[in-house]
């Protein structure tokens, strides 16, 4: 079944509110096995409402609406529809009682324009808003189904989940045993891994993948499409083949998931020492549940002078290489596990922007150590972006260079944002 979405909303478009059915819808639909061809957005407008609903009724056997079911003037999706269907609106005798008991109920007076909300094209149906007022109302085009939903989210999410999922199930869909797959990157930026995937990205391969960027990381998603397990675990097994090592994990794991799963495998300990990202490394780290149990703790040394007096990198050092330096970072690393007790250090130091960049060392430039067991390993970026793009890459940076060390891959491994190391 292929299904549409259409929010309404002069609000929308105006930037006053952001959309979130939308999206919550999608995910509904898709646990479902529906495709999802198309979503719009557009004004309270019944001509436009009206005219979005043929277009969407023409490639969909399913259209959901939201918003534009209130009282109130500009609440026009209702018009809409029954411009669209040539199908005058009538007064639903049940909805009329169900909405005047809701009032009484709530020791409200019901007004004039409260009767809006049981009007309905003659040959729809409506169905209660256990949270609210609006009725939901389902009518038919043809083969199209089209549902009328509440904007508001709450009264959205119960009318799905006590009308339309179950419609749906009697039409003959059910939650998907086979469920979507994203496998999370981080290294490389977008054309590299579209690069890398080859015929895994064409449209018409089954499970289809689709790439995003979220927060510098890279996600695959794979959606089975129709196709069963074993086709979706050989697919996800090739893409990680083809995207390793760059590839950290799956759905919902984080970066700091998979190191701290790894140092507490191995009964090992971390501790930072940050310049730039001034203890955003150290806070990744402790939003895992039980970090306690690996991470030590860790330094944030802004200035120069913090840099001498709490992790002994010396002054001439620091005058001579410069505080974003290979040997900076190296020292800070080494004092980390040294006065911690830990048994890896990460230390970054950069220029995050937007002023303090020098020819030499422009805007972007970052300098991160890995310490640990029997190796030490620093190397330079250059981050493009924002402020804080620049600190945010450098801390997952940092920590996809830990998780490498840990699993016995070359921390040097290059990532796309590499400045030669002398």
């Amino acid at each position: 079944m292929k299904a549409s979405i259409l929010v309404v909303g002069d609000e929308l478009l105006g930037g006053r509110c952001q959309d979130t059915n939308s999206g919550w819808l999608c995910s509904r639909l898709r646990a479902l096995g529906l495709e999802i061809v198309e979503g719009r957005c557009g004004p309270d407008d019944q001509s436009w409402i009206a005219s979005a609903m043929s277009d969407l009724a023409k490639k969909s056997d399913l259209v959901l609406v939201t918003g534009g079911l209130g009282p109130t003037p500009d609440d026009l999706t209702r018009e809409g529809l029954s411009i669209f269907l040539a199908d005058p609106l009538v007064v639903d005798e049940e909805a009329f009682a169900w909405i005047q008991e809701h009032f009484s109920n709530a020791g409200l007076e019901m007004g004039p324009s409260q009767s809006r909300l049981a009007m309905r094209p003659s040959g729809a149906a409506c169905f209660p808003n256990h949270v609210g007022t609006a009725p939901s109302i389902l009518s038919r085009d043809e083969g199209t189904a089209i549902w009328l939903l509440p904007g508001p989210p709450r009264e959205l999410h119960d009318a799905w989940e006590r009308h339309v999922k179950k419609w749906l199930v009697t039409q003959g869909q059910r939650d998907q045993v086979v469920k979507p797959i994203t496998i999370k990157c981080f290294g490389l930026i977008e054309a590299d891994l579209e690069s890398r995937l080859g015929s895994l990205a064409d449209r018409s391969h089954r499970p289809l993948a689709g790439t995003r960027i979220s927060q510098g990381e890279f996600h695959l998603h794979l959606d089975p499409c129709g196709v069963d397990q074993a086709s979706m675990d050989e697919c996800a097994r090739r893409a990680r083949s083809q995207l390793h090592p760059y590839d950290f994990g799956q759905d919902a794991q984080t970066l700091p998931q998979i190191v701290g799963v790894r140092l507490k495998a191995r009964g090992e300990t971390l501790s930072t020492a940050e310049s730039c990202t001034a203890g955003l490394i150290s806070s990744a780290i402790v939003g895992v549940s039980g970090s306690s149990e690996w991470f030590h703790g860790g330094w944030v040394v802004y200035s120069n002078q913090m840099k001498q007096s709490c992790l002994d990198v010396s002054s001439e050092l620091i005058e001579r290489d410069g505080a974003v330096s290979r040997e900076v970072v190296e020292s800070l690393a080494r004092a980390a596990t040294s006065q911690s007790g830990s048994d890896w250090a990460l230390a970054v130091s950069g220029v995050a922007g937007p002023g303090g960049g020098t020819p030499e060392k422009p805007v972007g430039t970052v300098w991160i150590a890995c310490h640990g067991p029997g190796m030490s390993h620093q190397r330079c970026f250059r981050f493009s972006g924002d402020r804080s793009v620049v600190r945010h890459r450098s801390m997952m940076a940092s920590l996809q260079m830990l998780r490498w060390s840990l699993e016995g891959v070359d921390p040097l491994t290059p990532m796309s944002w590499d400045v030669a190391n002398d």
